[in-house]
């Protein structure tokens, strides 16, 4: 009876902690549209629900015992870069399908992420916040001038910046506009990163998003930067786009059949 007490006693602790954490943490809106001068009020991007804080709330307790029947492995890039530096500044840009077992993988570096302010992006959200990363809420599509501005000056505190070219809608594989316009307004490279799946589930959604499989092996790397001049024109940056595309894709391929080669050691 005494044991039951204090299960349900840490329970409910957690319960209530995660919940504060929800209701009262810093959410940034990054859909609005208002002049680049103005401040930004940290405002909830949407009325969180019953379900998106009970996602919150129970998203660390499911991923923490499920992750530890995937092995993700780093590359040799991404360990030289993290031991010089656990929380290295750029942009990062990866697949809006990789989103689980990134968040998970890269926990401890305390990223912001740029997550869709709908009703469906507050789960991802909730979740994102309980293992460690800050979600900064808009659409990489429709960056207004103050989110654009959250965003830059979230990534000049010398933290890293997360975000999926081709999220919230699509379609899969596609770059939109948020991203190299932050690039060219920040100077911050865009980093391309991926997290290669031995083995995993696919999802019958627009970005067939995947769940590793238990026991499946994993294989986290990091892409060749890209820089976008600040003087680059339409014609400039729609190649860079391009250019991102292929070496998002290249990485992806790469990171798959890195994680199903037998043999490979960490």
């Amino acid at each position: 009876m005494i044991a039951r007490q204090r299960v349900l006693g840490r329970w409910k602790f957690a319960v209530e902690r995660w919940e504060f954490i929800c209701n009262e943490g810093l959410v940034i809106r990054a859909d609005m549209t208002s002049n680049s001068n103005e401040p930004i009020n940290p405002t909830p991007a949407t009325r969180p629900t019953a379900l998106h804080l009970l996602a919150g709330a129970l998203a660390k307790w499911v991923l923490a015992p499920y992750y530890t029947t995937v092995r993700i492995v780093e590359g040799p890039e991404v360990r030289a870069r993290m031991l010089r530096d656990p929380r290295p500044s750029g942009i990062y840009a990866f697949w809006h399908s990789h989103q689980l077992s990134a968040l998970w993988h890269f926990r401890r570096v305390g990223a912001g992420i740029l997550i869709s302010a709908s009703k469906d992006g507050e789960y991802i959200a909730r979740v994102a916040r309980s293992v460690g990363f800050m979600p900064l809420r808009g659409s990489s599509s429709r960056l207004g001038a103050a989110g654009l501005k959250a965003l830059i000056e979230f990534a000049r505190s010398g933290r890293p910046v997360a975000i999926t070219p081709d999220g919230p809608r699509g379609p899969k594989h596609s770059i939109s506009p948020g991203v190299i316009a932050m690039a060219q307004k920040s100077g911050y490279p865009i980093i391309p990163f991926a997290i290669g799946l031995s083995s995993f589930w696919e999802l019958p959604s627009w970005d067939r998003f995947r769940i590793p499989k238990p026991f499946s092996r994993g294989y986290a790397c990091w892409g060749e930067p890209l820089s976008v001049p600040p003087d680059a024109d339409d014609a400039k940056l729609d190649r860079l786009a391009a250019e991102l595309r292929a070496r998002m894709i290249a990485l992806e391929e790469f990171a798959d059949r890195m994680a199903r080669t037998r043999g490979w050691r960490e």
